[in-house]
């Protein structure tokens, strides 16, 4: 079978899983069962990270990119900035320093690289386009899992807000984060995107797994708006599966964004 049919169809089997088995509140809520799980999820985009970028360079761009959401999160458990004031209800893991499971590191990270995969392929890879896209579409993620995780009870809103109890000030860090992270992310694969190579499609099996997992929870949960727009990601991991392969819409790279015009080889 080919390996995007099994990626699609591990993703219809967590969807089932979300939607019929899971029950949070009772064997879920196990600490090692929720690190187990999110760590499980992460891995397919790990590996397909590590092999277009080879061992060096993929390993380092997973350990910065795993350690800088574990900072930023304990910062803003401690200070409210920039994501507002929370705090983690310790069902994903032992705490680091008292403030963020170990576990965020791994359960941020695929969200970003099916982030900066759509982006490369549907948006391009010209800097602003690439860095605007990657946000807009991690803010997209969290209108999902937010909610979601809300509802399961994996963290505390200390002033909730209007979206499902999460204030907006959230998702203004989110695009704020996500632009920081797009931008380092494209520097570190600037000579990939120089060549017209956009993220590999596999670089984004994890975040599916994540919004079908998700989806099918909060569909029998009737949280729908949620679920919609997983939905509407889904169908953009789908519209960039059937795109054809080769230079993505914007391949330019520079701040312009403009691509060099083709030389013209004279004749006598």
């Amino acid at each position: 079978m080919h390996p995007r049919r099994v990626v699609f169809l591990t993703a219809l089997i967590f969807f089932v899983v979300g939607l019929v088995f899971v029950r949070f509140g009772g064997e879920m809520d196990s600490p090692a069962v929720s690190a187990g799980f999110v760590v499980a999820m992460a891995l397919p985009s790990y590996a397909a990270l590590v092999r277009w970028l080879g061992a060096v360079r993929g390993l380092f761009l997973l350990f910065v990119f795993s350690l800088l959401p574990l900072v930023v999160e304990g910062f803003a458990v401690a200070t409210g900035f920039p994501y507002g004031a929370f705090e983690y209800a310790g069902t994903l893991g032992e705490p680091l320093f008292g403030l963020v499971p170990w576990t965020v590191a791994f359960a941020y990270l695929p969200m970003l690289l099916g982030s900066v995969t759509l982006a490369s392929r549907l948006a391009g890879t010209d800097w602003r386009r690439f860095v605007s896209a990657t946000a807009l579409l991690t803010v997209a993620i969290d209108l999902v899992i937010d909610p979601a995780a809300v509802h399961a009870g994996f963290w505390i809103w200390e002033s909730p807000g209007l979206y499902y109890g999460i204030p907006a000030v959230n998702f203004a860090g989110w695009a704020l984060t996500g632009a920081l992270y797009a931008a380092l992310f494209h520097a570190a694969v600037r000579d990939r995107f120089a060549a017209g190579e956009p993220v590999p499609l596999a670089v984004a099996a994890s975040l599916l797994l994540i919004l079908a997992f998700w989806s099918g929870y909060l569909l029998r949960e009737g949280i729908i708006l949620p679920v919609a727009i997983a939905l509407l990601l889904i169908g953009l991991l789908i519209r960039a599966c059937t795109r054809p392969s080769g230079t993505p819409p914007t391949s330019g790279t520079g701040t312009g964004g403009a691509s060099s015009p083709p030389r013209v080889r004279r004749t006598r």
